[in-house]
């Protein structure tokens, strides 16, 4: 029970609060008020089941404040708490409401037994409460069955529960992962200015009624739909029914809220079954697995989803060919305007994943033949021919595989040959340079230097002295 206490003397406040904190360890003292104005605040603000009010205080005094504050909140008690054993202050007190008062100096039993049949009044209040409005709610679920079933007596409860209702809706909600959820009638509340009835008793599926009393807005079911997606987030089918002017056809709007639920799940399978196609494509492409690529595209063409896939397909597939640097074949996605030419791109773009693969082990094959004949004057039209591609294509696939120009490479591979060969100290420079593949021992002398920062007859005396 929460306890607000009103007393302008700052002693008697705190030994108020000392006294509440050792006798009652179900009370918990929300705030202090030193006036009645600062009373009236801190009870709008803290909402107290009971306040002990002092009656004189400077300003508002104890009488004005208990009035305003009833006028706001009519469920808070009050026990007056006064110097004054004055009938005329009962009286005033009783007109309130106010049953019971604590005359200051107060003695330690009569305190307790006010605050102790205040406390059993506000129990009492509240249990009555709980037990009306769970009478309510079994009724309430009990009229939500009978609309859903078309059973007998509907008319009666709704003019029970609802007699000035004018309309009224219904809602399915399903979690998108089949997971259970929980959404409760005060929540939904919040979002809609109708009264709502939420059935969610199988867990994974929650029924909303929604019952309206005043207003007549045939956009508000979509409305509130917005409401809950954007407060509880998307991973939540929402289905809506109509909204109905009289409570025999609420059985419809039920039907019809159920429907729009499967057709957004039979949308979302449609969709994640395209993914998945789409993924499987991509895939094959990517290996160059063109029976499992083209199978693929066949279903896609086939899928209600189709439309909405095929620019997403295009790009997926130009990623593929870009990650590994496959040429593209070269198409603007309008072009591929019949499922035919959908067909052939996809073949089209396995068969050069597949080149593109051959073309490198061709590149491998060329670079062991490169390594063999280093001591030749081999040119890049010969490496090409190796690999059985253009000279420039060759040389752009070379870089490309193995991250360094061709010309770079054959240079690389004959001075590691060339340092081999100088530390042996068998040959002449003029030997080394035709060995390696270099007709001039003067342009051997200069390239080695340009690499290694010495002559090659300096590279032998500085490996000699070694």
């Amino acid at each position: 029970m929460k306890v607000l206490i009103a007393e302008d003397e700052i002693l008697e406040r705190k030994a108020m609060r000392k006294f509440l904190e050792d006798h009652f360890d179900d009370i918990t003292v929300a705030g202090e008020a030193v006036n009645g104005r600062t009373a009236i605040e801190l009870a709008l603000d803290k909402i107290p089941d009971l306040i002990l009010m002092d009656i004189k205080m400077p300003g508002i005094n104890g009488m004005e404040a208990i009035e305003q504050i009833q006028a706001k909140l009519p469920d808070v008690r009050f026990i007056m708490v006064t110097a004054y054993d004055s009938f005329d202050y009962a009286k005033q007190a009783m007109k309130f409401g106010v049953k019971e008062y604590i005359l200051k100096p107060g003695k330690k039993e009569e305190t307790m037994e006010a605050i102790g049949r205040v406390k059993e009044d506000i129990n009492r209040v509240k249990k009555d409460k709980e037990e009306h409005d769970h009478t309510v709610e079994l009724a309430k679920q009990l009229f939500l069955s009978k609309v859903i079933h078309e059973e007998d007596g509907i008319d009666s409860l709704q003019q029970e529960l609802y007699p000035a209702m004018t309309a009224g809706f219904f809602l399915v909600i399903e979690d998108r992962n089949n997971e259970h959820i929980s959404i409760t009638a005060k929540e939904i509340k919040q979002w809609t200015f109708d009264d709502v009835i939420v059935n969610q008793e199988e867990g994974k599926q929650v029924i909303v009624l929604g019952v309206r009393e005043t207003r007549d807005d045939v956009h508000e079911v979509s409305r509130l739909i917005k409401r809950i997606q954007l407060e509880r987030g998307d991973h939540w089918f929402i289905g809506g029914g109509t909204l109905v002017q009289t409570v025999d056809k609420l059985s419809r709007s039920y039907y019809e809220a159920l429907l729009d639920l499967q057709k957004q799940k039979g949308k979302t399978e449609a969709a994640e079954l395209a993914q998945g196609i789409l993924e499987k494509i991509r895939d094959a492409v990517q290996e160059g697995n063109a029976q499992t690529a083209l199978t693929n595209t066949l279903l896609l063409m086939e899928s209600p989803e189709k439309e909405m896939m095929k620019e997403e397909l295009f790009y997926l597939v130009k990623q593929v060919m870009d990650n590994q640097r496959v040429e593209r074949p070269e198409l603007v996605i309008h072009e591929l305007n019949t499922d035919h030419k959908w067909y052939e791109f996809i073949q089209n773009s396995c068969q050069r994943v597949i080149s593109h693969y051959q073309s490198l082990d061709n590149i491998e094959r060329t670079r062991q033949w490169i390594d063999k004949h280093i001591h030749e004057s081999i040119s890049l039209e010969d490496m090409a021919e190796q690999a059985r591609l253009s000279p420039a294509y060759f040389s752009n696939l070379f870089k490309t595989t193995t991250g360094e120009n061709v010309t770079d490479y054959v240079t690389k591979r004959r001075l590691q040959r060339a340092v081999a060969l100088l530390k042996e100290q068998v040959y002449s420079l003029k030997e080394i340079s035709s060995m390696i593949g270099y007709k001039d021992p003067n342009y051997f002398s200069r390239v080695f230097k340009k690499h290694y920062d010495l002559s090659p007859k300096q590279f032998q005396k500085v490996t000699l002295k070694k």
